[in-house]
Parts: structure tokens; sequence; C-alpha cells
């Protein structure tokens, strides 16, 4: 695998781990401040939003760890 590919993949990979952070941070204050419905509400909020995102070949919003993330702040 060539140098710039490589970096491009641990660029991404940062990013998403980054994210992934910073979003379970605030699905934790989340819970604490209104409860497991507000978690419920988010999670039916994120999986509607991913019905109706644009995709393509290879790229769309991955369901199952939508639900995973949001059933393991509850």
């Amino acid at each position: 695998m060539s140098k710039p590919l490589q970096d491009a993949l641990d660029y991404a990979g940062s990013s998403i781990t980054t994210l992934t952070c910073i979003v379970s941070g605030l699905a934790s204050q989340l819970k604490a401040s209104q409860g497991t419905a507000a978690i419920q509400d988010a999670q039916d909020y994120a999986l509607k939003v991913a019905k109706v995102y644009p995709s393509a070949p290879g790229v769309a919003p991955d369901v199952k760890a939508i639900s995973e993330f949001f059933n393991g702040h509850k």
C-alpha cells in the first residue's frame, strides 16, 4: 500500500474514532440530563435520517451500528 493511501486511511480512522468519542460523550450527557427516553428519541431520529440519507455504492449509513450505538447508551 502506498504511503499517501496509508496516510489517508489513518487520517480517516482517526477522524472516525474522534467523532465516536465526541458523540459518545454527548449521548452520555443526554442520558444523564434527560434519561433513557431521550436516548431512544435520538436513536429514532438518527434512524429516520439514515433512511433518507443519500448513499453511493459501498457507502451508506449502517443502521445496525446506529442501533447498537444508542442501545449501548441506554
